[in-house]
């Protein structure tokens, strides 16, 4: 009897997610093997050619690009979130509380105005520069817009809370009779760290690690803005294509594909929070 009532609650969930994600989803699959006219209309025609050519050399570079910046992402946040989410989970409860609050902050102002934020951080007549210059430790600006690298720091800005919150979950969850019965052999604490934290860690980071590299793939205002463009990514592309290229069929088979690295991440992280938790009760 409560199994049949868990059932029926999660009805209105289904479907909801079915008409929210589950038929747009089956329209942008549709449409990504149909064809358009040389107006950019869509017509009603199979074909293959929007799969094809995602073998163009240009748009490999494209995924390469996407790819290395969605890692470089993780990588970024990873190294930042993770003594952030060490520290805050050895805090006092309610000095927890204020840090995880702090942390998620950001969240409560739009991404679009944070991205414009770092506009005016890091353009020629921006803050870093003016007060730089102030000094006397440069003689003009330095130019540190429309760079990869200014796309990369402005994508894991916009993502580190979800690794900081992922690791901080696992840290928090810790045995900590384990970490004690580490001490109490002989390891010292670094020791304790890399060979007890660290493992059991493992499913918050690589949580995180997918909750960082799958928006990263599709931020792409933040490119835009930052980056100037100059570096062409697989969300300015999808973009650029629905809308100033009227080539929707084209951009519809990104999307798929973007979808399909997203699924393969996911399994990922999925077959490393189940080899982990076999190699805890091995």
């Amino acid at each position: 009897m409560k199994t049949l009532k868990q059932n029926l609650l999660a009805v209105p969930i289904l479907v909801w997610i079915g008409l929210l994600v589950g038929i747009p989803l089956v329209f942008v699959f549709v449409l990504s093997f149909l064809s358009r006219d040389s107006l950019g209309n869509i017509v009603l025609q199979f074909t293959l050619e929007n799969y094809q050519r995602v073998f163009d050399p240009i748009y490999l570079r494209v995924f390469r690009n996407s790819l290395l910046l969605a890692f470089l992402t993780g990588l970024v946040t990873l190294l930042i979130g993770y003594p952030v989410a060490y520290i805050t989970a050895k805090l006092p409860a309610k000095k927890r509380a204020l840090s995880i609050g702090l942390i998620m902050l950001p969240f409560w102002i739009s991404s679009l105005l944070r991205t414009y934020g770092w506009m005016i951080l890091l353009g020629n007549a921006g803050v870093i520069n003016n007060i730089l210059l102030a000094l006397g430790l440069i003689d003009r600006p330095l130019s540190m817009m429309y760079k990869f690298s200014t796309t990369l720091i402005g994508t894991a800005y916009m993502l580190i809370p979800f690794m900081v919150v992922a690791i901080f979950n696992s840290v928090d969850k810790l045995d900590r009779s384990l970490l004690e019965a580490s001490y109490d052999l002989g390891a010292s604490r670094s020791q304790t760290f890399f060979k007890i934290t660290i493992p059991l860690t493992i499913p918050g980071i690589a949580g995180g690690f997918t909750l960082v590299f799958i928006p990263a793939l599709g931020l792409f205002y933040v490119s835009d803005l930052l980056g100037g463009g100059n570096t062409i990514f697989l969300g300015n592309l999808i973009n650029t294509q629905a809308t100033r290229g009227r080539n929707r069929p084209l951009a519809a088979a990104f999307s798929i594909i973007m979808i399909a690295v997203a699924l393969i991440v996911v399994s990922i992280y999925g077959r490393i929070t189940k080899n982990n938790k076999e190699g805890l009760f091995q």
